[in-house]
């Protein structure tokens, strides 16, 4: 952790992602510095799963290429909001593996190398916000790219836990999108 804080300051632009064990010792450790670990892009949870490094890329590729894919191809997002960083780390290796396998039924035999990498570049986008601000951020965004939301229920709004932040934050949605 203190070696991801000090890349991150040294290298601002630079996505920084920690991968650790869990353990009891890490989960406190955490816990403490929740305010330290904003600086940080992604914490992640190593479950003895290797898929867990390839959604750790596409994660960090789709953050930094979505708006491009948006303008360019008009790629779909979808959201997931999820504060449990051993549930993302589970659950994104899912997804991605749900979404890739989609979309490589949708390429056709008769589709070259170049064509196929274009149909890639336009699967839908994974975007996670741990907390109601940052997922009321990224849904204004992309709202009108918006395929749909994967949410928790409890996480964090204004920095305090809320058992029902997640039903305010579809509330919310569905009041301007019904």
């Amino acid at each position: 952790l203190d070696l991801a804080l000090e890349l991150k300051q040294k290298y601002a632009d630079l996505p920084v992602i920690v991968l650790t064990p869990f353990s009891r010792e890490v989960s406190m450790r955490l816990s403490l510095n929740k305010h330290e670990l904003k600086k940080i892009d992604h914490v992640f949870s190593w479950l003895g799963h290797a898929e867990i490094l390839l959604a750790i890329i596409k994660l960090v590729e789709d953050k930094m290429n979505v708006q491009d894919d948006i303008d360019e191809v008009g790629v779909q997002t979808i959201l997931l909001v999820e504060n449990s960083i051993r549930f993302y780390s589970s659950c994104l290796p899912l997804i991605y593996k749900i979404i890739f396998s989609q979309s490589k039924s949708f390429m056709t035999e008769g589709l070259n190398q170049h064509q196929q990498m274009l149909r890639m570049r336009g699967r839908p986008k994974i975007l996670l916000a741990t907390n109601y601000e940052e997922a009321i951020t990224l849904y204004e965004k992309y709202k009108d790219n918006m395929l749909g939301i994967i949410s928790d229920v409890a996480f964090d709004i204004e920095n305090k836990r809320d058992p029902e932040a997640g039903i305010k934050l579809i509330d919310h949605i569905r009041n301007e999108k019904p």
